[in-house]
């Protein structure tokens, strides 16, 4: 509960402005056009790096696949350069050959100063930190799933999530996950030579209103001495949250 200031809440409850918590506020909007190949080594491209606004604050990343893309997408994670957050990696999958995609994708972080003009409403906290700012676009949450996903290997399981009524949205899955694991063991006698698959899970867009959380493969290559018996990849969460939303 807010010690003081304005109280907005929804229809359903949930406070969406009040004087304790700093909301996050659209820095960047963008379609990008990303490159990717397999199966051609060694000039495969399973992961491409998007440049974004540059700030110390940790950015939440909203991503909106191309419906009409039969590709997952994921974001891997994000690169930081001299304390400041500067980019992101974007994985697809499963792909063979070249293609491109062309997902949306929007940038938010926590207010940090206030905007030119003089009008409009401000509300800070006990701190002097400006929770909400009326010159801002603001990251709204339309509605939240979760979600149990089966582990992957030697299948690749989904689930597709009908959002009604809800069109067309931005996507924050969380958590962000990618990992390896064994598939096939081809040498059990030392050394150990085994068949590893990295894999991630990601959206696929399949309507205005369904997206299809699942894991895919992102590639495939030997290694010597992993282990020897195949199995769920290394870290599986099994439980996943997604968050359709826009601004």
């Amino acid at each position: 509960m807010a010690d003081y200031g304005l109280i907005t809440k929804n229809e359903y409850g949930g406070t969406q402005i009040d004087s304790t918590f700093q909301n996050f506020v659209l820095q960047e909007s963008k379609n990008v056009t990303l490159h990717f190949k397999h199966n051609d080594f060694p000039h495969d491209i399973y992961e491409v790096l998007v440049p974004i606004p540059s700030s110390s604050i940790p950015p939440l990343i909203a991503i909106r696949p191309n419906i009409s893309e039969d590709y997952y997408v994921a974001i891997l994670g994000y690169t930081i350069q001299e304390g400041n957050y500067n980019g992101m990696y974007i994985t697809s999958g499963p792909g063979t050959g070249e293609y491109w995609i062309h997902p949306d994708y929007i940038v938010t972080r926590a207010i940090t100063l206030p905007t030119s003009g003089s009008y409009g409403m401000v509300v800070y906290n006990s701190n002097g930190d400006i929770c909400f700012h009326s010159n801002y676009k603001y990251l709204k949450i339309l509605s939240a799933h979760n979600i149990v996903l089966q582990a992957p290997i030697p299948n690749y399981p989904y689930v597709d999530v009908n959002h009604s009524g809800i069109y067309n949205p931005y996507y924050i899955l969380t958590p962000n996950f990618a990992s390896v694991a064994t598939l096939k063991v081809i040498s059990p006698r030392p050394p150990v030579a085994t068949l590893v698959t990295q894999l991630a899970v990601g959206l696929k867009r399949l309507t205005s209103e369904k997206v299809r959380i699942g894991s895919f493969r992102i590639c495939t290559f030997y290694k010597s001495g992993y282990p020897v018996f195949p199995g769920t990849p290394i870290g599986w969460p099994g439980q996943f949250t997604l968050l359709t939303c826009t601004v």
